[in-house]
């Protein structure tokens, strides 16, 4: 028996307009710098973010992000109530697969240590875009409870941030030129830089 496919397929496929895209995740490089320099020394930690909730505009972001730790302690309940109640677009962060096993393994502990003491302090981390074309705050990075891989990042383009995320900013220096988007900032930022070691304490 010969089966005849039919001819209206195309009617099942929604328009261009209609279709969900698949964005890619960002990858990129974060800065992390204590208010209080007692706490520790800037480093980096290469991350992969992928978009949950909301339109985050990853396609915008800087290839690095100055994110500033405070000495304050935050609930993360209170986070994640304002969160809630003033819903942002919310990305996951995790740290990035390196080709170098021993780069990876220690970017993966870095990561992985990063996510407990910000978890077990109540730190929030803020992140400024650093960028002319975005006019919002930046991004707010905060625990999860159900994994030290993971990191939340609230993102505000266009909005501030809330009343309670403040920081204080280190000696600063310009923004860098964003090897993405070729745009230089006047915004400021401390000095941060690679080291070759964890900084970060563990547990």
């Amino acid at each position: 028996m010969a089966y005849r496919l039919p001819t209206n397929l195309g009617s099942l496929i929604p328009p261009p307009a209609e279709q969900v895209q698949q964005r890619r995740p960002w990858q990129g490089i974060i800065t992390v710098t204590f208010t209080n320099t007692a706490q520790g020394m800037p480093q980096d930690v290469y991350v992969t973010a992928a978009e949950t909730d909301g339109e985050c505009r990853m396609d915008l972001w800087p290839r690095r992000f100055y994110v500033y730790l405070g000495s304050r302690r935050i609930p993360p309940n209170d986070i994640k109530a304002w969160v809630k109640r003033y819903p942002p677009p919310i990305c996951a962060l995790m740290a990035d697969k390196l080709p170098d096993p021993t780069a990876n393994a220690l970017n993966q502990t870095n990561f992985a240590n990063l996510s407990r003491m910000v978890l077990e302090g109540q730190m929030l981390g803020l992140a400024p875009w650093g960028l002319d074309n975005l006019p919002g705050a930046g991004m707010m990075i905060y625990p999860t409870s159900s994994s030290s891989s993971l990191l939340v990042g609230a993102i505000f383009l266009t909005g501030p941030f809330p009343d309670f995320a403040t920081y204080q900013q280190q000696p600063a220096r310009p923004n860098p030129q964003n090897p993405v988007l070729g745009s230089s900032s006047h915004h400021q930022y401390p000095y941060g830089g690679h080291h070759g070691s964890s900084r970060y304490p563990a547990p």
